[in-house]
């Protein structure tokens, strides 16, 4: 049986990718495609802090149509006619805009099943705040089973949908509300037109574990490339490498109980939900 997770793995092309992006949270752009600082980012949307929001009110003039308050920050949205270039206007405005988030085995990585094999010794009982797909999804069904399967209890928080894709403003309100809970592990992340944090995504709390991509990249992939935040990834190539990564774990026919099945798994988002195990309180 092959998963939607199995079935975005092997998309052929960038614009398969934002079909399927499209598909799922509404009209995707490609910034830079193939170029050193390829990303995607929603459409037409623009993410402000309240201070920075007046000033690029100003300077987006003409461009400008609405705007939400949402996870405390601003979603300015643009005129129909500017939607595609809203990279270019957020770096003349001043602003960011709304990156699409991926769940981490998007691209690289596998889920199968397996009969027969000894599953590693649980870890302990504790809870984890889970920032993925809804529980239902194969991602989150994934890497909850993960969780559960060494010990963990899941506390549920979707930040993306079904099939794996989410934004900066959905994942920092779920930041937001868990900021005091003892561990958060994120399965997802994104790049960035800049390579730089998404401002809405820096004040990530020490308590966040991240996977750390399957790009095979040192590009930042965030949030997991923040200080603040444990980012995990591993020795295998497919793994988000370079200096702001914390920790390795294996990625690689990673355990995982999923009701009555047992599975393995590959991803760095596995390899996040191992080490996020061993970090739960016992009681």
């Amino acid at each position: 049986m092959v998963s939607v997770v199995d079935a975005l793995k092997q998309v052929g092309s960038l614009s398969e990718l934002v079909d399927h992006a499209t598909r799922a949270v509404g009209p995707v752009v490609v910034h830079d495609p193939a170029g050193p600082n390829e990303c995607l980012v929603r459409s037409g949307e623009l993410v402000v802090l309240p201070t920075d929001a007046p000033t690029v009110r100003k300077r987006l003039r003409s461009a400008y149509s609405h705007e939400e308050i949402a996870a405390g920050a601003i979603r300015i949205h643009l005129k129909a006619a500017d939607r595609a270039s809203v990279v270019p206007i957020a770096l003349e405005v001043g602003a960011a805009p709304n990156h699409v988030h991926l769940a981490c085995p998007i691209m690289i990585g596998t889920s199968r099943p397996v009969i027969g094999e000894r599953l590693p010794d649980l870890l302990g009982e504790g809870t984890v705040a889970l920032l993925d797909t809804p529980l239902e999804a194969p991602h989150g069904a994934l890497v909850a089973g993960v969780l559960r399967h060494h010990g963990a209890t899941v506390r549920s928080f979707p930040v993306l949908t079904a099939p794996g894709f989410g934004d900066d403003l959905t994942l920092a309100a779920a930041l937001r509300a868990t900021r005091d809970l003892p561990v958060v592990l994120v399965a997802s992340g994104t790049y960035t037109f800049d390579d730089r944090c998404p401002p809405v995504l820096a004040g990530c709390g020490r308590n966040v574990v991240a996977a750390a991509g399957n790009g095979g990249s040192p590009r930042p992939w965030w949030p997991a490339a923040l200080p603040s935040v444990t980012s995990v990834g591993s020795t295998d190539p497919f793994s988000g490498r370079g200096p702001w990564v914390n920790v390795q774990a294996p990625a690689v026919d990673v355990p995982s109980s999923v009701g009555s099945s047992q599975l393995l798994c590959t991803g760095t988002s596995f390899a996040a939900a191992l080490h996020a195990a061993t970090l739960v309180p016992v009681p």
